[in-house]
């Protein structure tokens, strides 16, 4: 069989092959490294975008777990709020009930107030200097420790502070109270206060005379209601004594206040008043003030202070008012113009100093009856002061910038008692510095200052504190004899 013809042979095939791989491969493996490297840097852009995903779900996780373990805490500290102030009301309770039941011994409690001033600053006093007399055991509460420091520098016995520093024997003394004087609503800062001395006879001094509504009488709607104003409310009551400045007063505090029987026997606080200061009066006054005040005495000058009460959510209302042209008109003249305020407001002294060069202001929270008796004329608005300065028989100035306001959104007035104010009324800071300026009451100033004390004050002689003592005697027996 035969064969057919051998392929013919290509030229040069073998090396043109050669040639086209040759040229070929460069291209491929360029085209697939690109093709890789393009892959490469996708996979890693995805790898990356993944790792951040997984970096933002964990952040959101943590955070999730943050926040909710910010809010397991915040739950868990209002649980532990919620637990300690049911402890502590059930612990006051049971106090309270401890408290009446307790055996009393001739053992007196001043509770001390928002500072060391006021009537029981001076009941204190008188007790300490006629202890013997009395024949009792006296302990002051403070409110604080400031306070606790100035009791300790009139040599009396003092509760601590700090209610964790109590002792059995304190806890004893304060069961065994017999009597207790206050000044204001029973809120000291130890908590267990009023529960323990529930038992004792309570003898109300309160903190003046008022031409607002107070007490029971200060009341809001229930939408308004909360722990802290029902006790305030709770806090009206019931006293075995309310101590005024005169008969006249007892149907107007029996509006305000629970108690079974009223002394208008004076207060204490404006026996300082008619006497020379002694070293204890002066305990916790701006003595700053008090000797510029009398070094302008002794050089023949003017001493006005300025003692106007608290605006409710107003706080710059003074200086609306016109501060700084009193300031100015007084200074001019010569004068010393003190500015005394409220407690409420008195945090806003530093800033107000900065700006009033020309003012002495009071410092805060101190006792300023015994600078009143360095004024030779006061100036004020609504507050009680007014009659406390009666006792001076000196000239008194009402400046009434914001009455409507006043009247309208801040306190409903009761003030029948002022029908013929003391002093003359000044609308705005013009009026009053003119006022000031020719240092005339008007008409019938005196008169009606002399009228309003005879019927505020059944006492002027300066002896509040002695028949406060009295009285305290005579609760002591009371309260002794009712355990026989």
């Amino acid at each position: 069989m035969s064969q057919g013809p051998a392929p013919t042979a290509i030229p040069h095939a073998d090396a043109l092959a050669q040639q086209i791989a040759a040229a070929l491969a460069p291209v491929e493996a360029s085209g697939l490294d690109a093709r890789v490297a393009a892959l490469e840097a996708s996979n890693a852009e995805l790898i990356a975008s993944i790792g951040e995903l997984v970096d933002n779900i964990v952040q959101l996780r943590n955070e999730d777990v943050h926040v909710l373990d910010q809010r397991g805490q915040a739950q868990a500290k209002q649980l532990e709020e919620l637990q300690a102030a049911l402890n502590l009301e059930r612990s006051s309770r049971d106090l309270a009930e401890v408290s009446r039941m307790h055996p009393k011994e001739r053992i007196v409690v001043f509770v001390g107030g928002t500072y060391f001033g006021n009537n029981v600053k001076y009941a204190w006093l008188a007790a300490l200097a006629q202890a013997e007399a009395l024949r009792a055991e006296c302990w002051f509460l403070p409110m604080d420790a400031r306070q606790a420091e100035l009791v300790a520098q009139t040599g009396g016995c003092c509760f601590p502070a700090n209610p964790a520093e109590w002792t059995a024997a304190h806890l004893h003394t304060a069961l065994a109270a017999a009597v207790a004087v206050i000044d204001d609503h029973l809120l000291n800062s130890n908590p267990y206060a009023a529960a323990l001395l529930a038992g004792a006879r309570q003898m109300q001094l309160w903190h003046g005379v008022s031409i607002k509504e107070i007490g029971l009488r200060n009341l809001a709607g229930l939408a308004s209601m909360s722990p802290h104003f029902a006790r305030v409310l709770r806090t009206c009551g019931d006293f075995s004594q309310l101590i005024g400045t005169s008969a006249t007063q007892e149907a107007e505090f029996r509006r305000w206040f629970g108690f079974r029987q009223y002394a208008p026997i004076g207060y204490p606080r404006n026996d300082v008043l008619l006497r020379e200061p002694t070293a204890h009066d002066l305990l916790n006054v701006d003595m700053d003030v008090y000797q510029r005040a009398a070094g302008y005495r002794q050089r023949g000058k003017r001493v006005y202070l300025y003692a106007p009460t608290f605006r409710d959510g107003n706080h710059g209302w003074m200086m609306d008012a016109g501060l700084p042209e009193l300031a100015a008109g007084i200074s001019a003249a010569g004068d010393l113009l003190i500015v005394n305020l409220h407690p409420v407001e008195q945090p806003l002294v530093p800033k107000l100093a900065e700006v009033l060069p020309l003012v002495s202001f009071v410092r805060s929270r101190s006792d300023a009856y015994p600078l009143l008796r360095l004024a030779t004329t006061l100036i004020t608005d609504y507050s009680s002061i007014m009659f406390d300065y009666l006792l001076l028989d000196r000239p008194v100035l009402l400046f009434r910038p914001d009455h409507v306001a006043y009247t309208t959104k801040s306190r409903q007035l009761f003030d029948a008692k002022l029908a013929t104010p003391p002093g003359t009324v000044a609308g705005t800071v013009g009026e009053l510095l003119k006022l000031v300026k020719t240092q005339k009451e008007g008409a019938g100033g005196a008169q009606a200052r002399h009228a309003l004390r005879d019927a505020l004050h059944d006492h002027t002689d300066g002896d509040a504190g002695q028949r406060l003592l009295a009285l305290i005697a005579q609760e002591l027996d009371t309260a002794l004899e009712a355990r026989r």
